[in-house]
C-alpha cells in the first residue's frame, strides 16, 4: 500500500512521454489523486532521487505501458498546484523502441489499488474531451507537433 499523503504537502518532480503514432497520442486513463476522477494523461511519473529524467521517462513509459522508448526533445514544461499536490512536469517527446501496449501499474500503490485502468493512443482529434490533462494538451498538442506556429520548445505551459 502507497502512502499517497507522500505525494501531499512537497514538491514533486515528475516526467511525462509524449508518443504519436498515425496522428495519435499515447495516454493513459487513470483515477487521479488530484481531480478524485477518471482521466486522460499522457504516461509518466515521479523523478526517484539520483535517477535522471531520461532514466525516469523510460522506466515509467515501461511501467504503464508497456513500450521501451527513446527520449526525444523536451517540449513542455507544467506546474500543477493544486490543493496540497505541487508537482513540476518534464513533458518529452519520444519514439517506440520496442514492447506491446498494455495497460500497466505503478509500483507505488498496491495491486488492489491500482490507478490506472486503459493505456491507448487517442486521436488527436479526441484530445479535446475534458477529461484530457493537463488542459494545454486540449488544444495545443496537435497543433505543436503538427507544426502550425511552432514556438520554441521547451513551452512552459
Amino acid at each position: 500500500m502507497t502512502d499517497t499523503g507522500s505525494f501531499r504537502n512537497t514538491v514533486r518532480v515528475r516526467v511525462n512521454g509524449l508518443l504519436v503514432r498515425d496522428r495519435s497520442l499515447l495516454m493513459v486513463q487513470l483515477l487521479s489523486p488530484v481531480a478524485g476522477r477518471l482521466i486522460w494523461m499522457p504516461p509518466g511519473g515521479g523523478v526517484s532521487f539520483g535517477e535522471s529524467l531520461t532514466a525516469t521517462l523510460q522506466r515509467e513509459m515501461l511501467e504503464e505501458t508497456g513500450l521501451q522508448v527513446a527520449p526525444g526533445p523536451l517540449w513542455y514544461l507544467h506546474e500543477v498546484i493544486h490543493d496540497d499536490v505541487h508537482a513540476i512536469e518534464f513533458y518529452y517527446l519520444c519514439r517506440k523502441r520496442g514492447g506491446s501496449l498494455h495497460a500497466g501499474s505503478d509500483p507505488e500503490y498496491a495491486e488492489s489499488e491500482q490507478i490506472i485502468r486503459d493505456a491507448a493512443f487517442l486521436p488527436f482529434e479526441r484530445l479535446d474531451a475534458d477529461d484530457i490533462h493537463p488542459s494545454y494538451l486540449r488544444d495545443g498538442f496537435a497543433e505543436d507537433f503538427l507544426g502550425k506556429g511552432r514556438p520554441d520548445f521547451p513551452k512552459f505551459i
